[in-house]
């Protein structure tokens, strides 16, 4: 009886061990702090996001193993993204302004990390894909920005790292667009 008592006491305290997937995915944007004065204080413009993705999830298994898992962002990604451009566009100095005749948008067009089996190992892409339209005063500019990453393991690449690849594009791609002379001198009326 004890044993049994014992060999059922391990085998619970190992079920809960085992690692459960999350139903949605932690995704963040990190910008460097941003220099002051890009922008004269007088000028206003309008961040908004838009998601434009066919698939909405952001992380997806495809393996024998999970058969088909699926994890969609926690927050929203245009607005994630939306709110952190907007941010350092303030950090610059732009003031923000809903009815500005300076408009800025961020279209999300991808992003998504896959996981796959299609033979002895685990084989991960990860890409990100945005376009930046930036409207003033009649002048238009179109940008886009693309991240891609691959990588293959032995093991199962958990949600965590998933979630560190797509993080890193998306920061990179943000930081990107805060530097790019391009956007700053559409947003100053330049083009």
């Amino acid at each position: 009886m004890k044993k049994l008592v014992m060999v059922l006491s391990v085998v619970m305290i190992l079920a809960g061990c085992a690692g459960t997937m999350p139903d949605k995915a932690d995704l963040y944007i990190e910008v460097a702090a941003q220099s002051a004065g890009v922008y004269p204080p007088s000028l206003e413009a309008s961040v908004v996001g838009r998601d434009m993705r066919t698939d909405p999830y952001i992380i997806m298994y495809n393996t024998e193993k999970d058969s088909i898992a699926m994890l969609v962002s926690r927050v929203p990604p245009q607005v994630m993204v939306k709110d952190s451009l907007a941010q350092g566009l303030r950090a610059q100095g732009l003031s923000r302004g809903d009815r500005s005749e300076i408009t800025i948008s961020v279209v999300i067009q991808e992003l998504q990390a896959k996981v796959t089996k299609p033979g002895a190992l685990y084989a991960t892409k990860a890409g990100t894909r945005l376009q930046l339209v930036i409207g003033n005063r009649g002048s238009l500019l179109t940008l886009d920005y693309n991240r891609e990453a691959n990588k293959e393991s032995v093991l199962r690449p958990k949600v965590l790292d998933l979630e560190t690849m797509l993080n890193g594009q998306l920061s990179d791609i943000v930081t990107k667009i805060l530097e790019d002379p391009r956007v700053r001198t559409a947003i100053k009326g330049k083009m």
